[in-house]
């Protein structure tokens, strides 16, 4: 999950600056969590989808969840959290082809003993499948590691930008509120 703290006095500031009252001040708070969460939540789709060479946008956008947060108190706050599932992928959903090799098959570096390539009868694409038993059914598609690229990429790309990203969305939204005096009373 990704946090991050909000600076009070920097909402307090920016609030005195633009002369607004106490309730836009929480309506732009509000707003400004929200807007910030979809935000990431779209970059990170699209930017997880092109570091690991996805097929389709969809496969990662099921794995972003936004939660949100409630804290209990009379000046609290609401709050977002991202969650990312950064398990293992099959390997049909990503660009690239599977190689056969003597022990098995491989896809990018990562080899899977005992494993073949076929064509996948749900997605159509060709993927590693392994065998369960020694007999020929069941088969299962096999996974291909995406934890390690998907933290860097987050901790790099995503996580440097919560705080611009909120403090824009906040101040434009609190400008907005006092310009056209919405919320202030």
């Amino acid at each position: 999950m990704l946090h991050f703290e909000i600076g009070w006095l920097q909402l307090e500031d920016i609030s005195q600056e633009l002369g607004a009252t106490p309730k836009q001040v929480k309506f732009a708070l509000s707003r400004a969590l929200r807007r910030t969460e979809a935000t990431l939540r779209r970059m990170s789709a699209k930017g997880l989808t092109r570091v690991l060479q996805l097929r389709t946008l969809g496969s990662m956008r099921k794995r972003l969840k936004s939660i949100k947060l409630r804290k209990l108190g009379i000046d609290a706050g609401d709050g977002v959290a991202l969650w990312y599932g950064i398990n293992p992928l099959p390997v049909s959903s990503f660009k690239g082809r599977p190689r056969k090799t003597d022990s098995g098959a491989e896809f990018r570096g990562q080899k899977y003993d005992g494993a073949f390539v076929a064509k996948s009868k749900i997605k159509g694409k060709q993927t590693i499948f392994k065998r369960e038993t020694a007999k020929p059914l069941p088969i299962s598609e096999q996974l291909h590691d995406i934890a390690d690229q998907a933290i860097v990429f987050i901790e790099d790309e995503v996580f440097d930008q919560i705080e611009k990203i909120f403090w824009q969305h906040f101040r434009r939204d609190l400008q907005a509120r006092v310009k056209f005096k919405l919320g202030a009373y």
